[in-house]
């Protein structure tokens, strides 16, 4: 059987996982609810910015990938020309991705406790199929802003001593990756239980 089933223990009691397994996804829904809550939040702030296009449209032409990076010709091909569209995009789609990874992140901490709270329902599939989704999605915007403001890879520099080695928006891409890996795999487990 799955570790994830009811199985009885031999003392009579049931065990729904290894408590390393237990551990493993209350630290990745703690990561998950995170990355929820950082997208969530870009997203309230960018709803709350009056002047949200106009900046939106300052950062894309200030932003040193706009004149020289990978995503240049893709800027000025379709994003320049419909920057409001994807100023309004942005926004929704941070807020979005919020709910999605905080819903996610909720529903792996319901799981592990037992009893009622715990009892495991039909709806849990396609929840974690799209918040495996979503957590790609965060992986992809955060690599493309990144890519935008001409991040660099983490090297050693006198001048970062005093902030992040990593920039944040690199951080976040291997975040959305484990969290899809974590949700999609959970998406296959709970797909072969039903």
């Amino acid at each position: 059987m799955s570790p994830s089933i009811k199985r009885p223990a031999p003392t009579g009691r049931v065990h729904r996982l290894p408590a390393s397994g237990n551990t493993a996804l209350a630290a990745s829904a703690l990561i998950q609810a995170a990355l929820g809550i950082e997208f969530f939040l870009s997203g309230l702030n960018k709803f709350a910015d009056p002047n949200f296009v106009r900046n939106f449209t300052l950062f894309v032409n200030g932003s040193p990938g706009t004149r020289d990076g990978v995503m240049a010709p893709l800027i000025h091909a379709l994003v320049l020309p419909n920057i409001a569209f994807f100023a309004t995009l942005t926004k929704y789609t941070e807020i979005a991705l919020g709910i999605v990874l905080l819903l996610g992140a909720i529903e792996v901490g319901r799981r592990r406790f037992s009893g009622a709270l715990g009892r495991q329902h039909g709806y849990e599939a396609p929840v974690a199929l799209v918040a495996a989704l979503a957590g790609l999605a965060a992986a992809g915007l955060s690599l493309t802003i990144a890519l935008l403001m001409g991040e660099q890879l983490p090297t050693i520099q006198p001048g970062r001593a005093l902030t992040t080695a990593i920039p944040v928006e690199l951080l976040l891409v291997p975040l959305g990756i484990a969290v899809a890996w974590m949700e999609f795999g959970r998406f296959r487990v709970l797909r072969r239980a039903r």
